[in-house]
């Protein structure tokens, strides 16, 4: 290779790195004398009614803290409470207990759960480890574990239903409507309904 073709590997190699550097962030866009952008560098924040929204985008996902500003609990009725996707399907939320003073969070899309092994792992790299044997079934006559047998943890998983509407995926250059119903005591209550735009910064 030539020193001359080297610069132009760089580049090309660089070019590469960020060409894929594009994220996406959300704009309120109805109501209108909501609508606002909703960026990364900092939390935007309005009152509606009783409540105090802040939100923000985090990992190309909208992050929305509700805050109960005011006497008395707040409850989020999940079962009248709706988040419609692009296509049109409409997904459940969960029913929340917002007591004064206190917050909740919606993340959308929602994370899928994940899954973390707690039992012995396997990798290839560069570090240091430490391991150790209490012995057992498979130990030896000294007293001393065997190694490959011993201590042998079991892995938890979270099992993740296909069937579960709550989970859905909010990609490209689209809008989302969200419908979230409060009920603040038996007589009274609140609707607020928005449409979110996600948009390919």
């Amino acid at each position: 290779m030539t020193r001359r073709a080297t610069p132009l590997l760089l580049s090309a190699l660089l070019l590469a790195v960020t060409g894929g550097c594009a994220h996406y962030e959300y704009d309120v866009v109805q109501p209108p004398e909501l609508a606002r952008h909703v960026g990364t560098k900092q939390w935007t924040s309005f009152q509606r009614d009783a409540l105090e929204y802040r939100l923000r985008t985090s990992d190309d996902r909208l992050v929305m803290l509700i805050y109960n500003r005011g006497e008395r609990t707040v409850k989020l009725s999940g079962s009248d409470s709706a988040a419609v996707d692009p296509g049109g399907e409409s997904h459940p939320l969960q029913s929340r207990t917002v007591p004064r003073d206190s917050y909740v969070k919606l993340i959308l899309p929602p994370p899928l759960p994940q899954v973390h092994s707690y039992g012995p792992t396997m990798g290839f790299g560069v570090g240091v480890g430490y391991a150790h044997g209490y012995g057992g079934p498979y130990r030896d006559g000294f007293g001393y574990g065997s190694g490959m047998y011993d201590d042998v943890h079991p892995g938890y998983y979270s099992v993740y239903d296909p069937n579960d509407r709550t989970y859905f995926s909010w990609s490209g250059d689209s809008d989302l409507r969200l419908l979230l119903t409060f009920q603040e005591d038996v007589d009274k209550g609140y609707r607020h309904e928005f449409v979110l735009r996600r948009r390919k910064m």
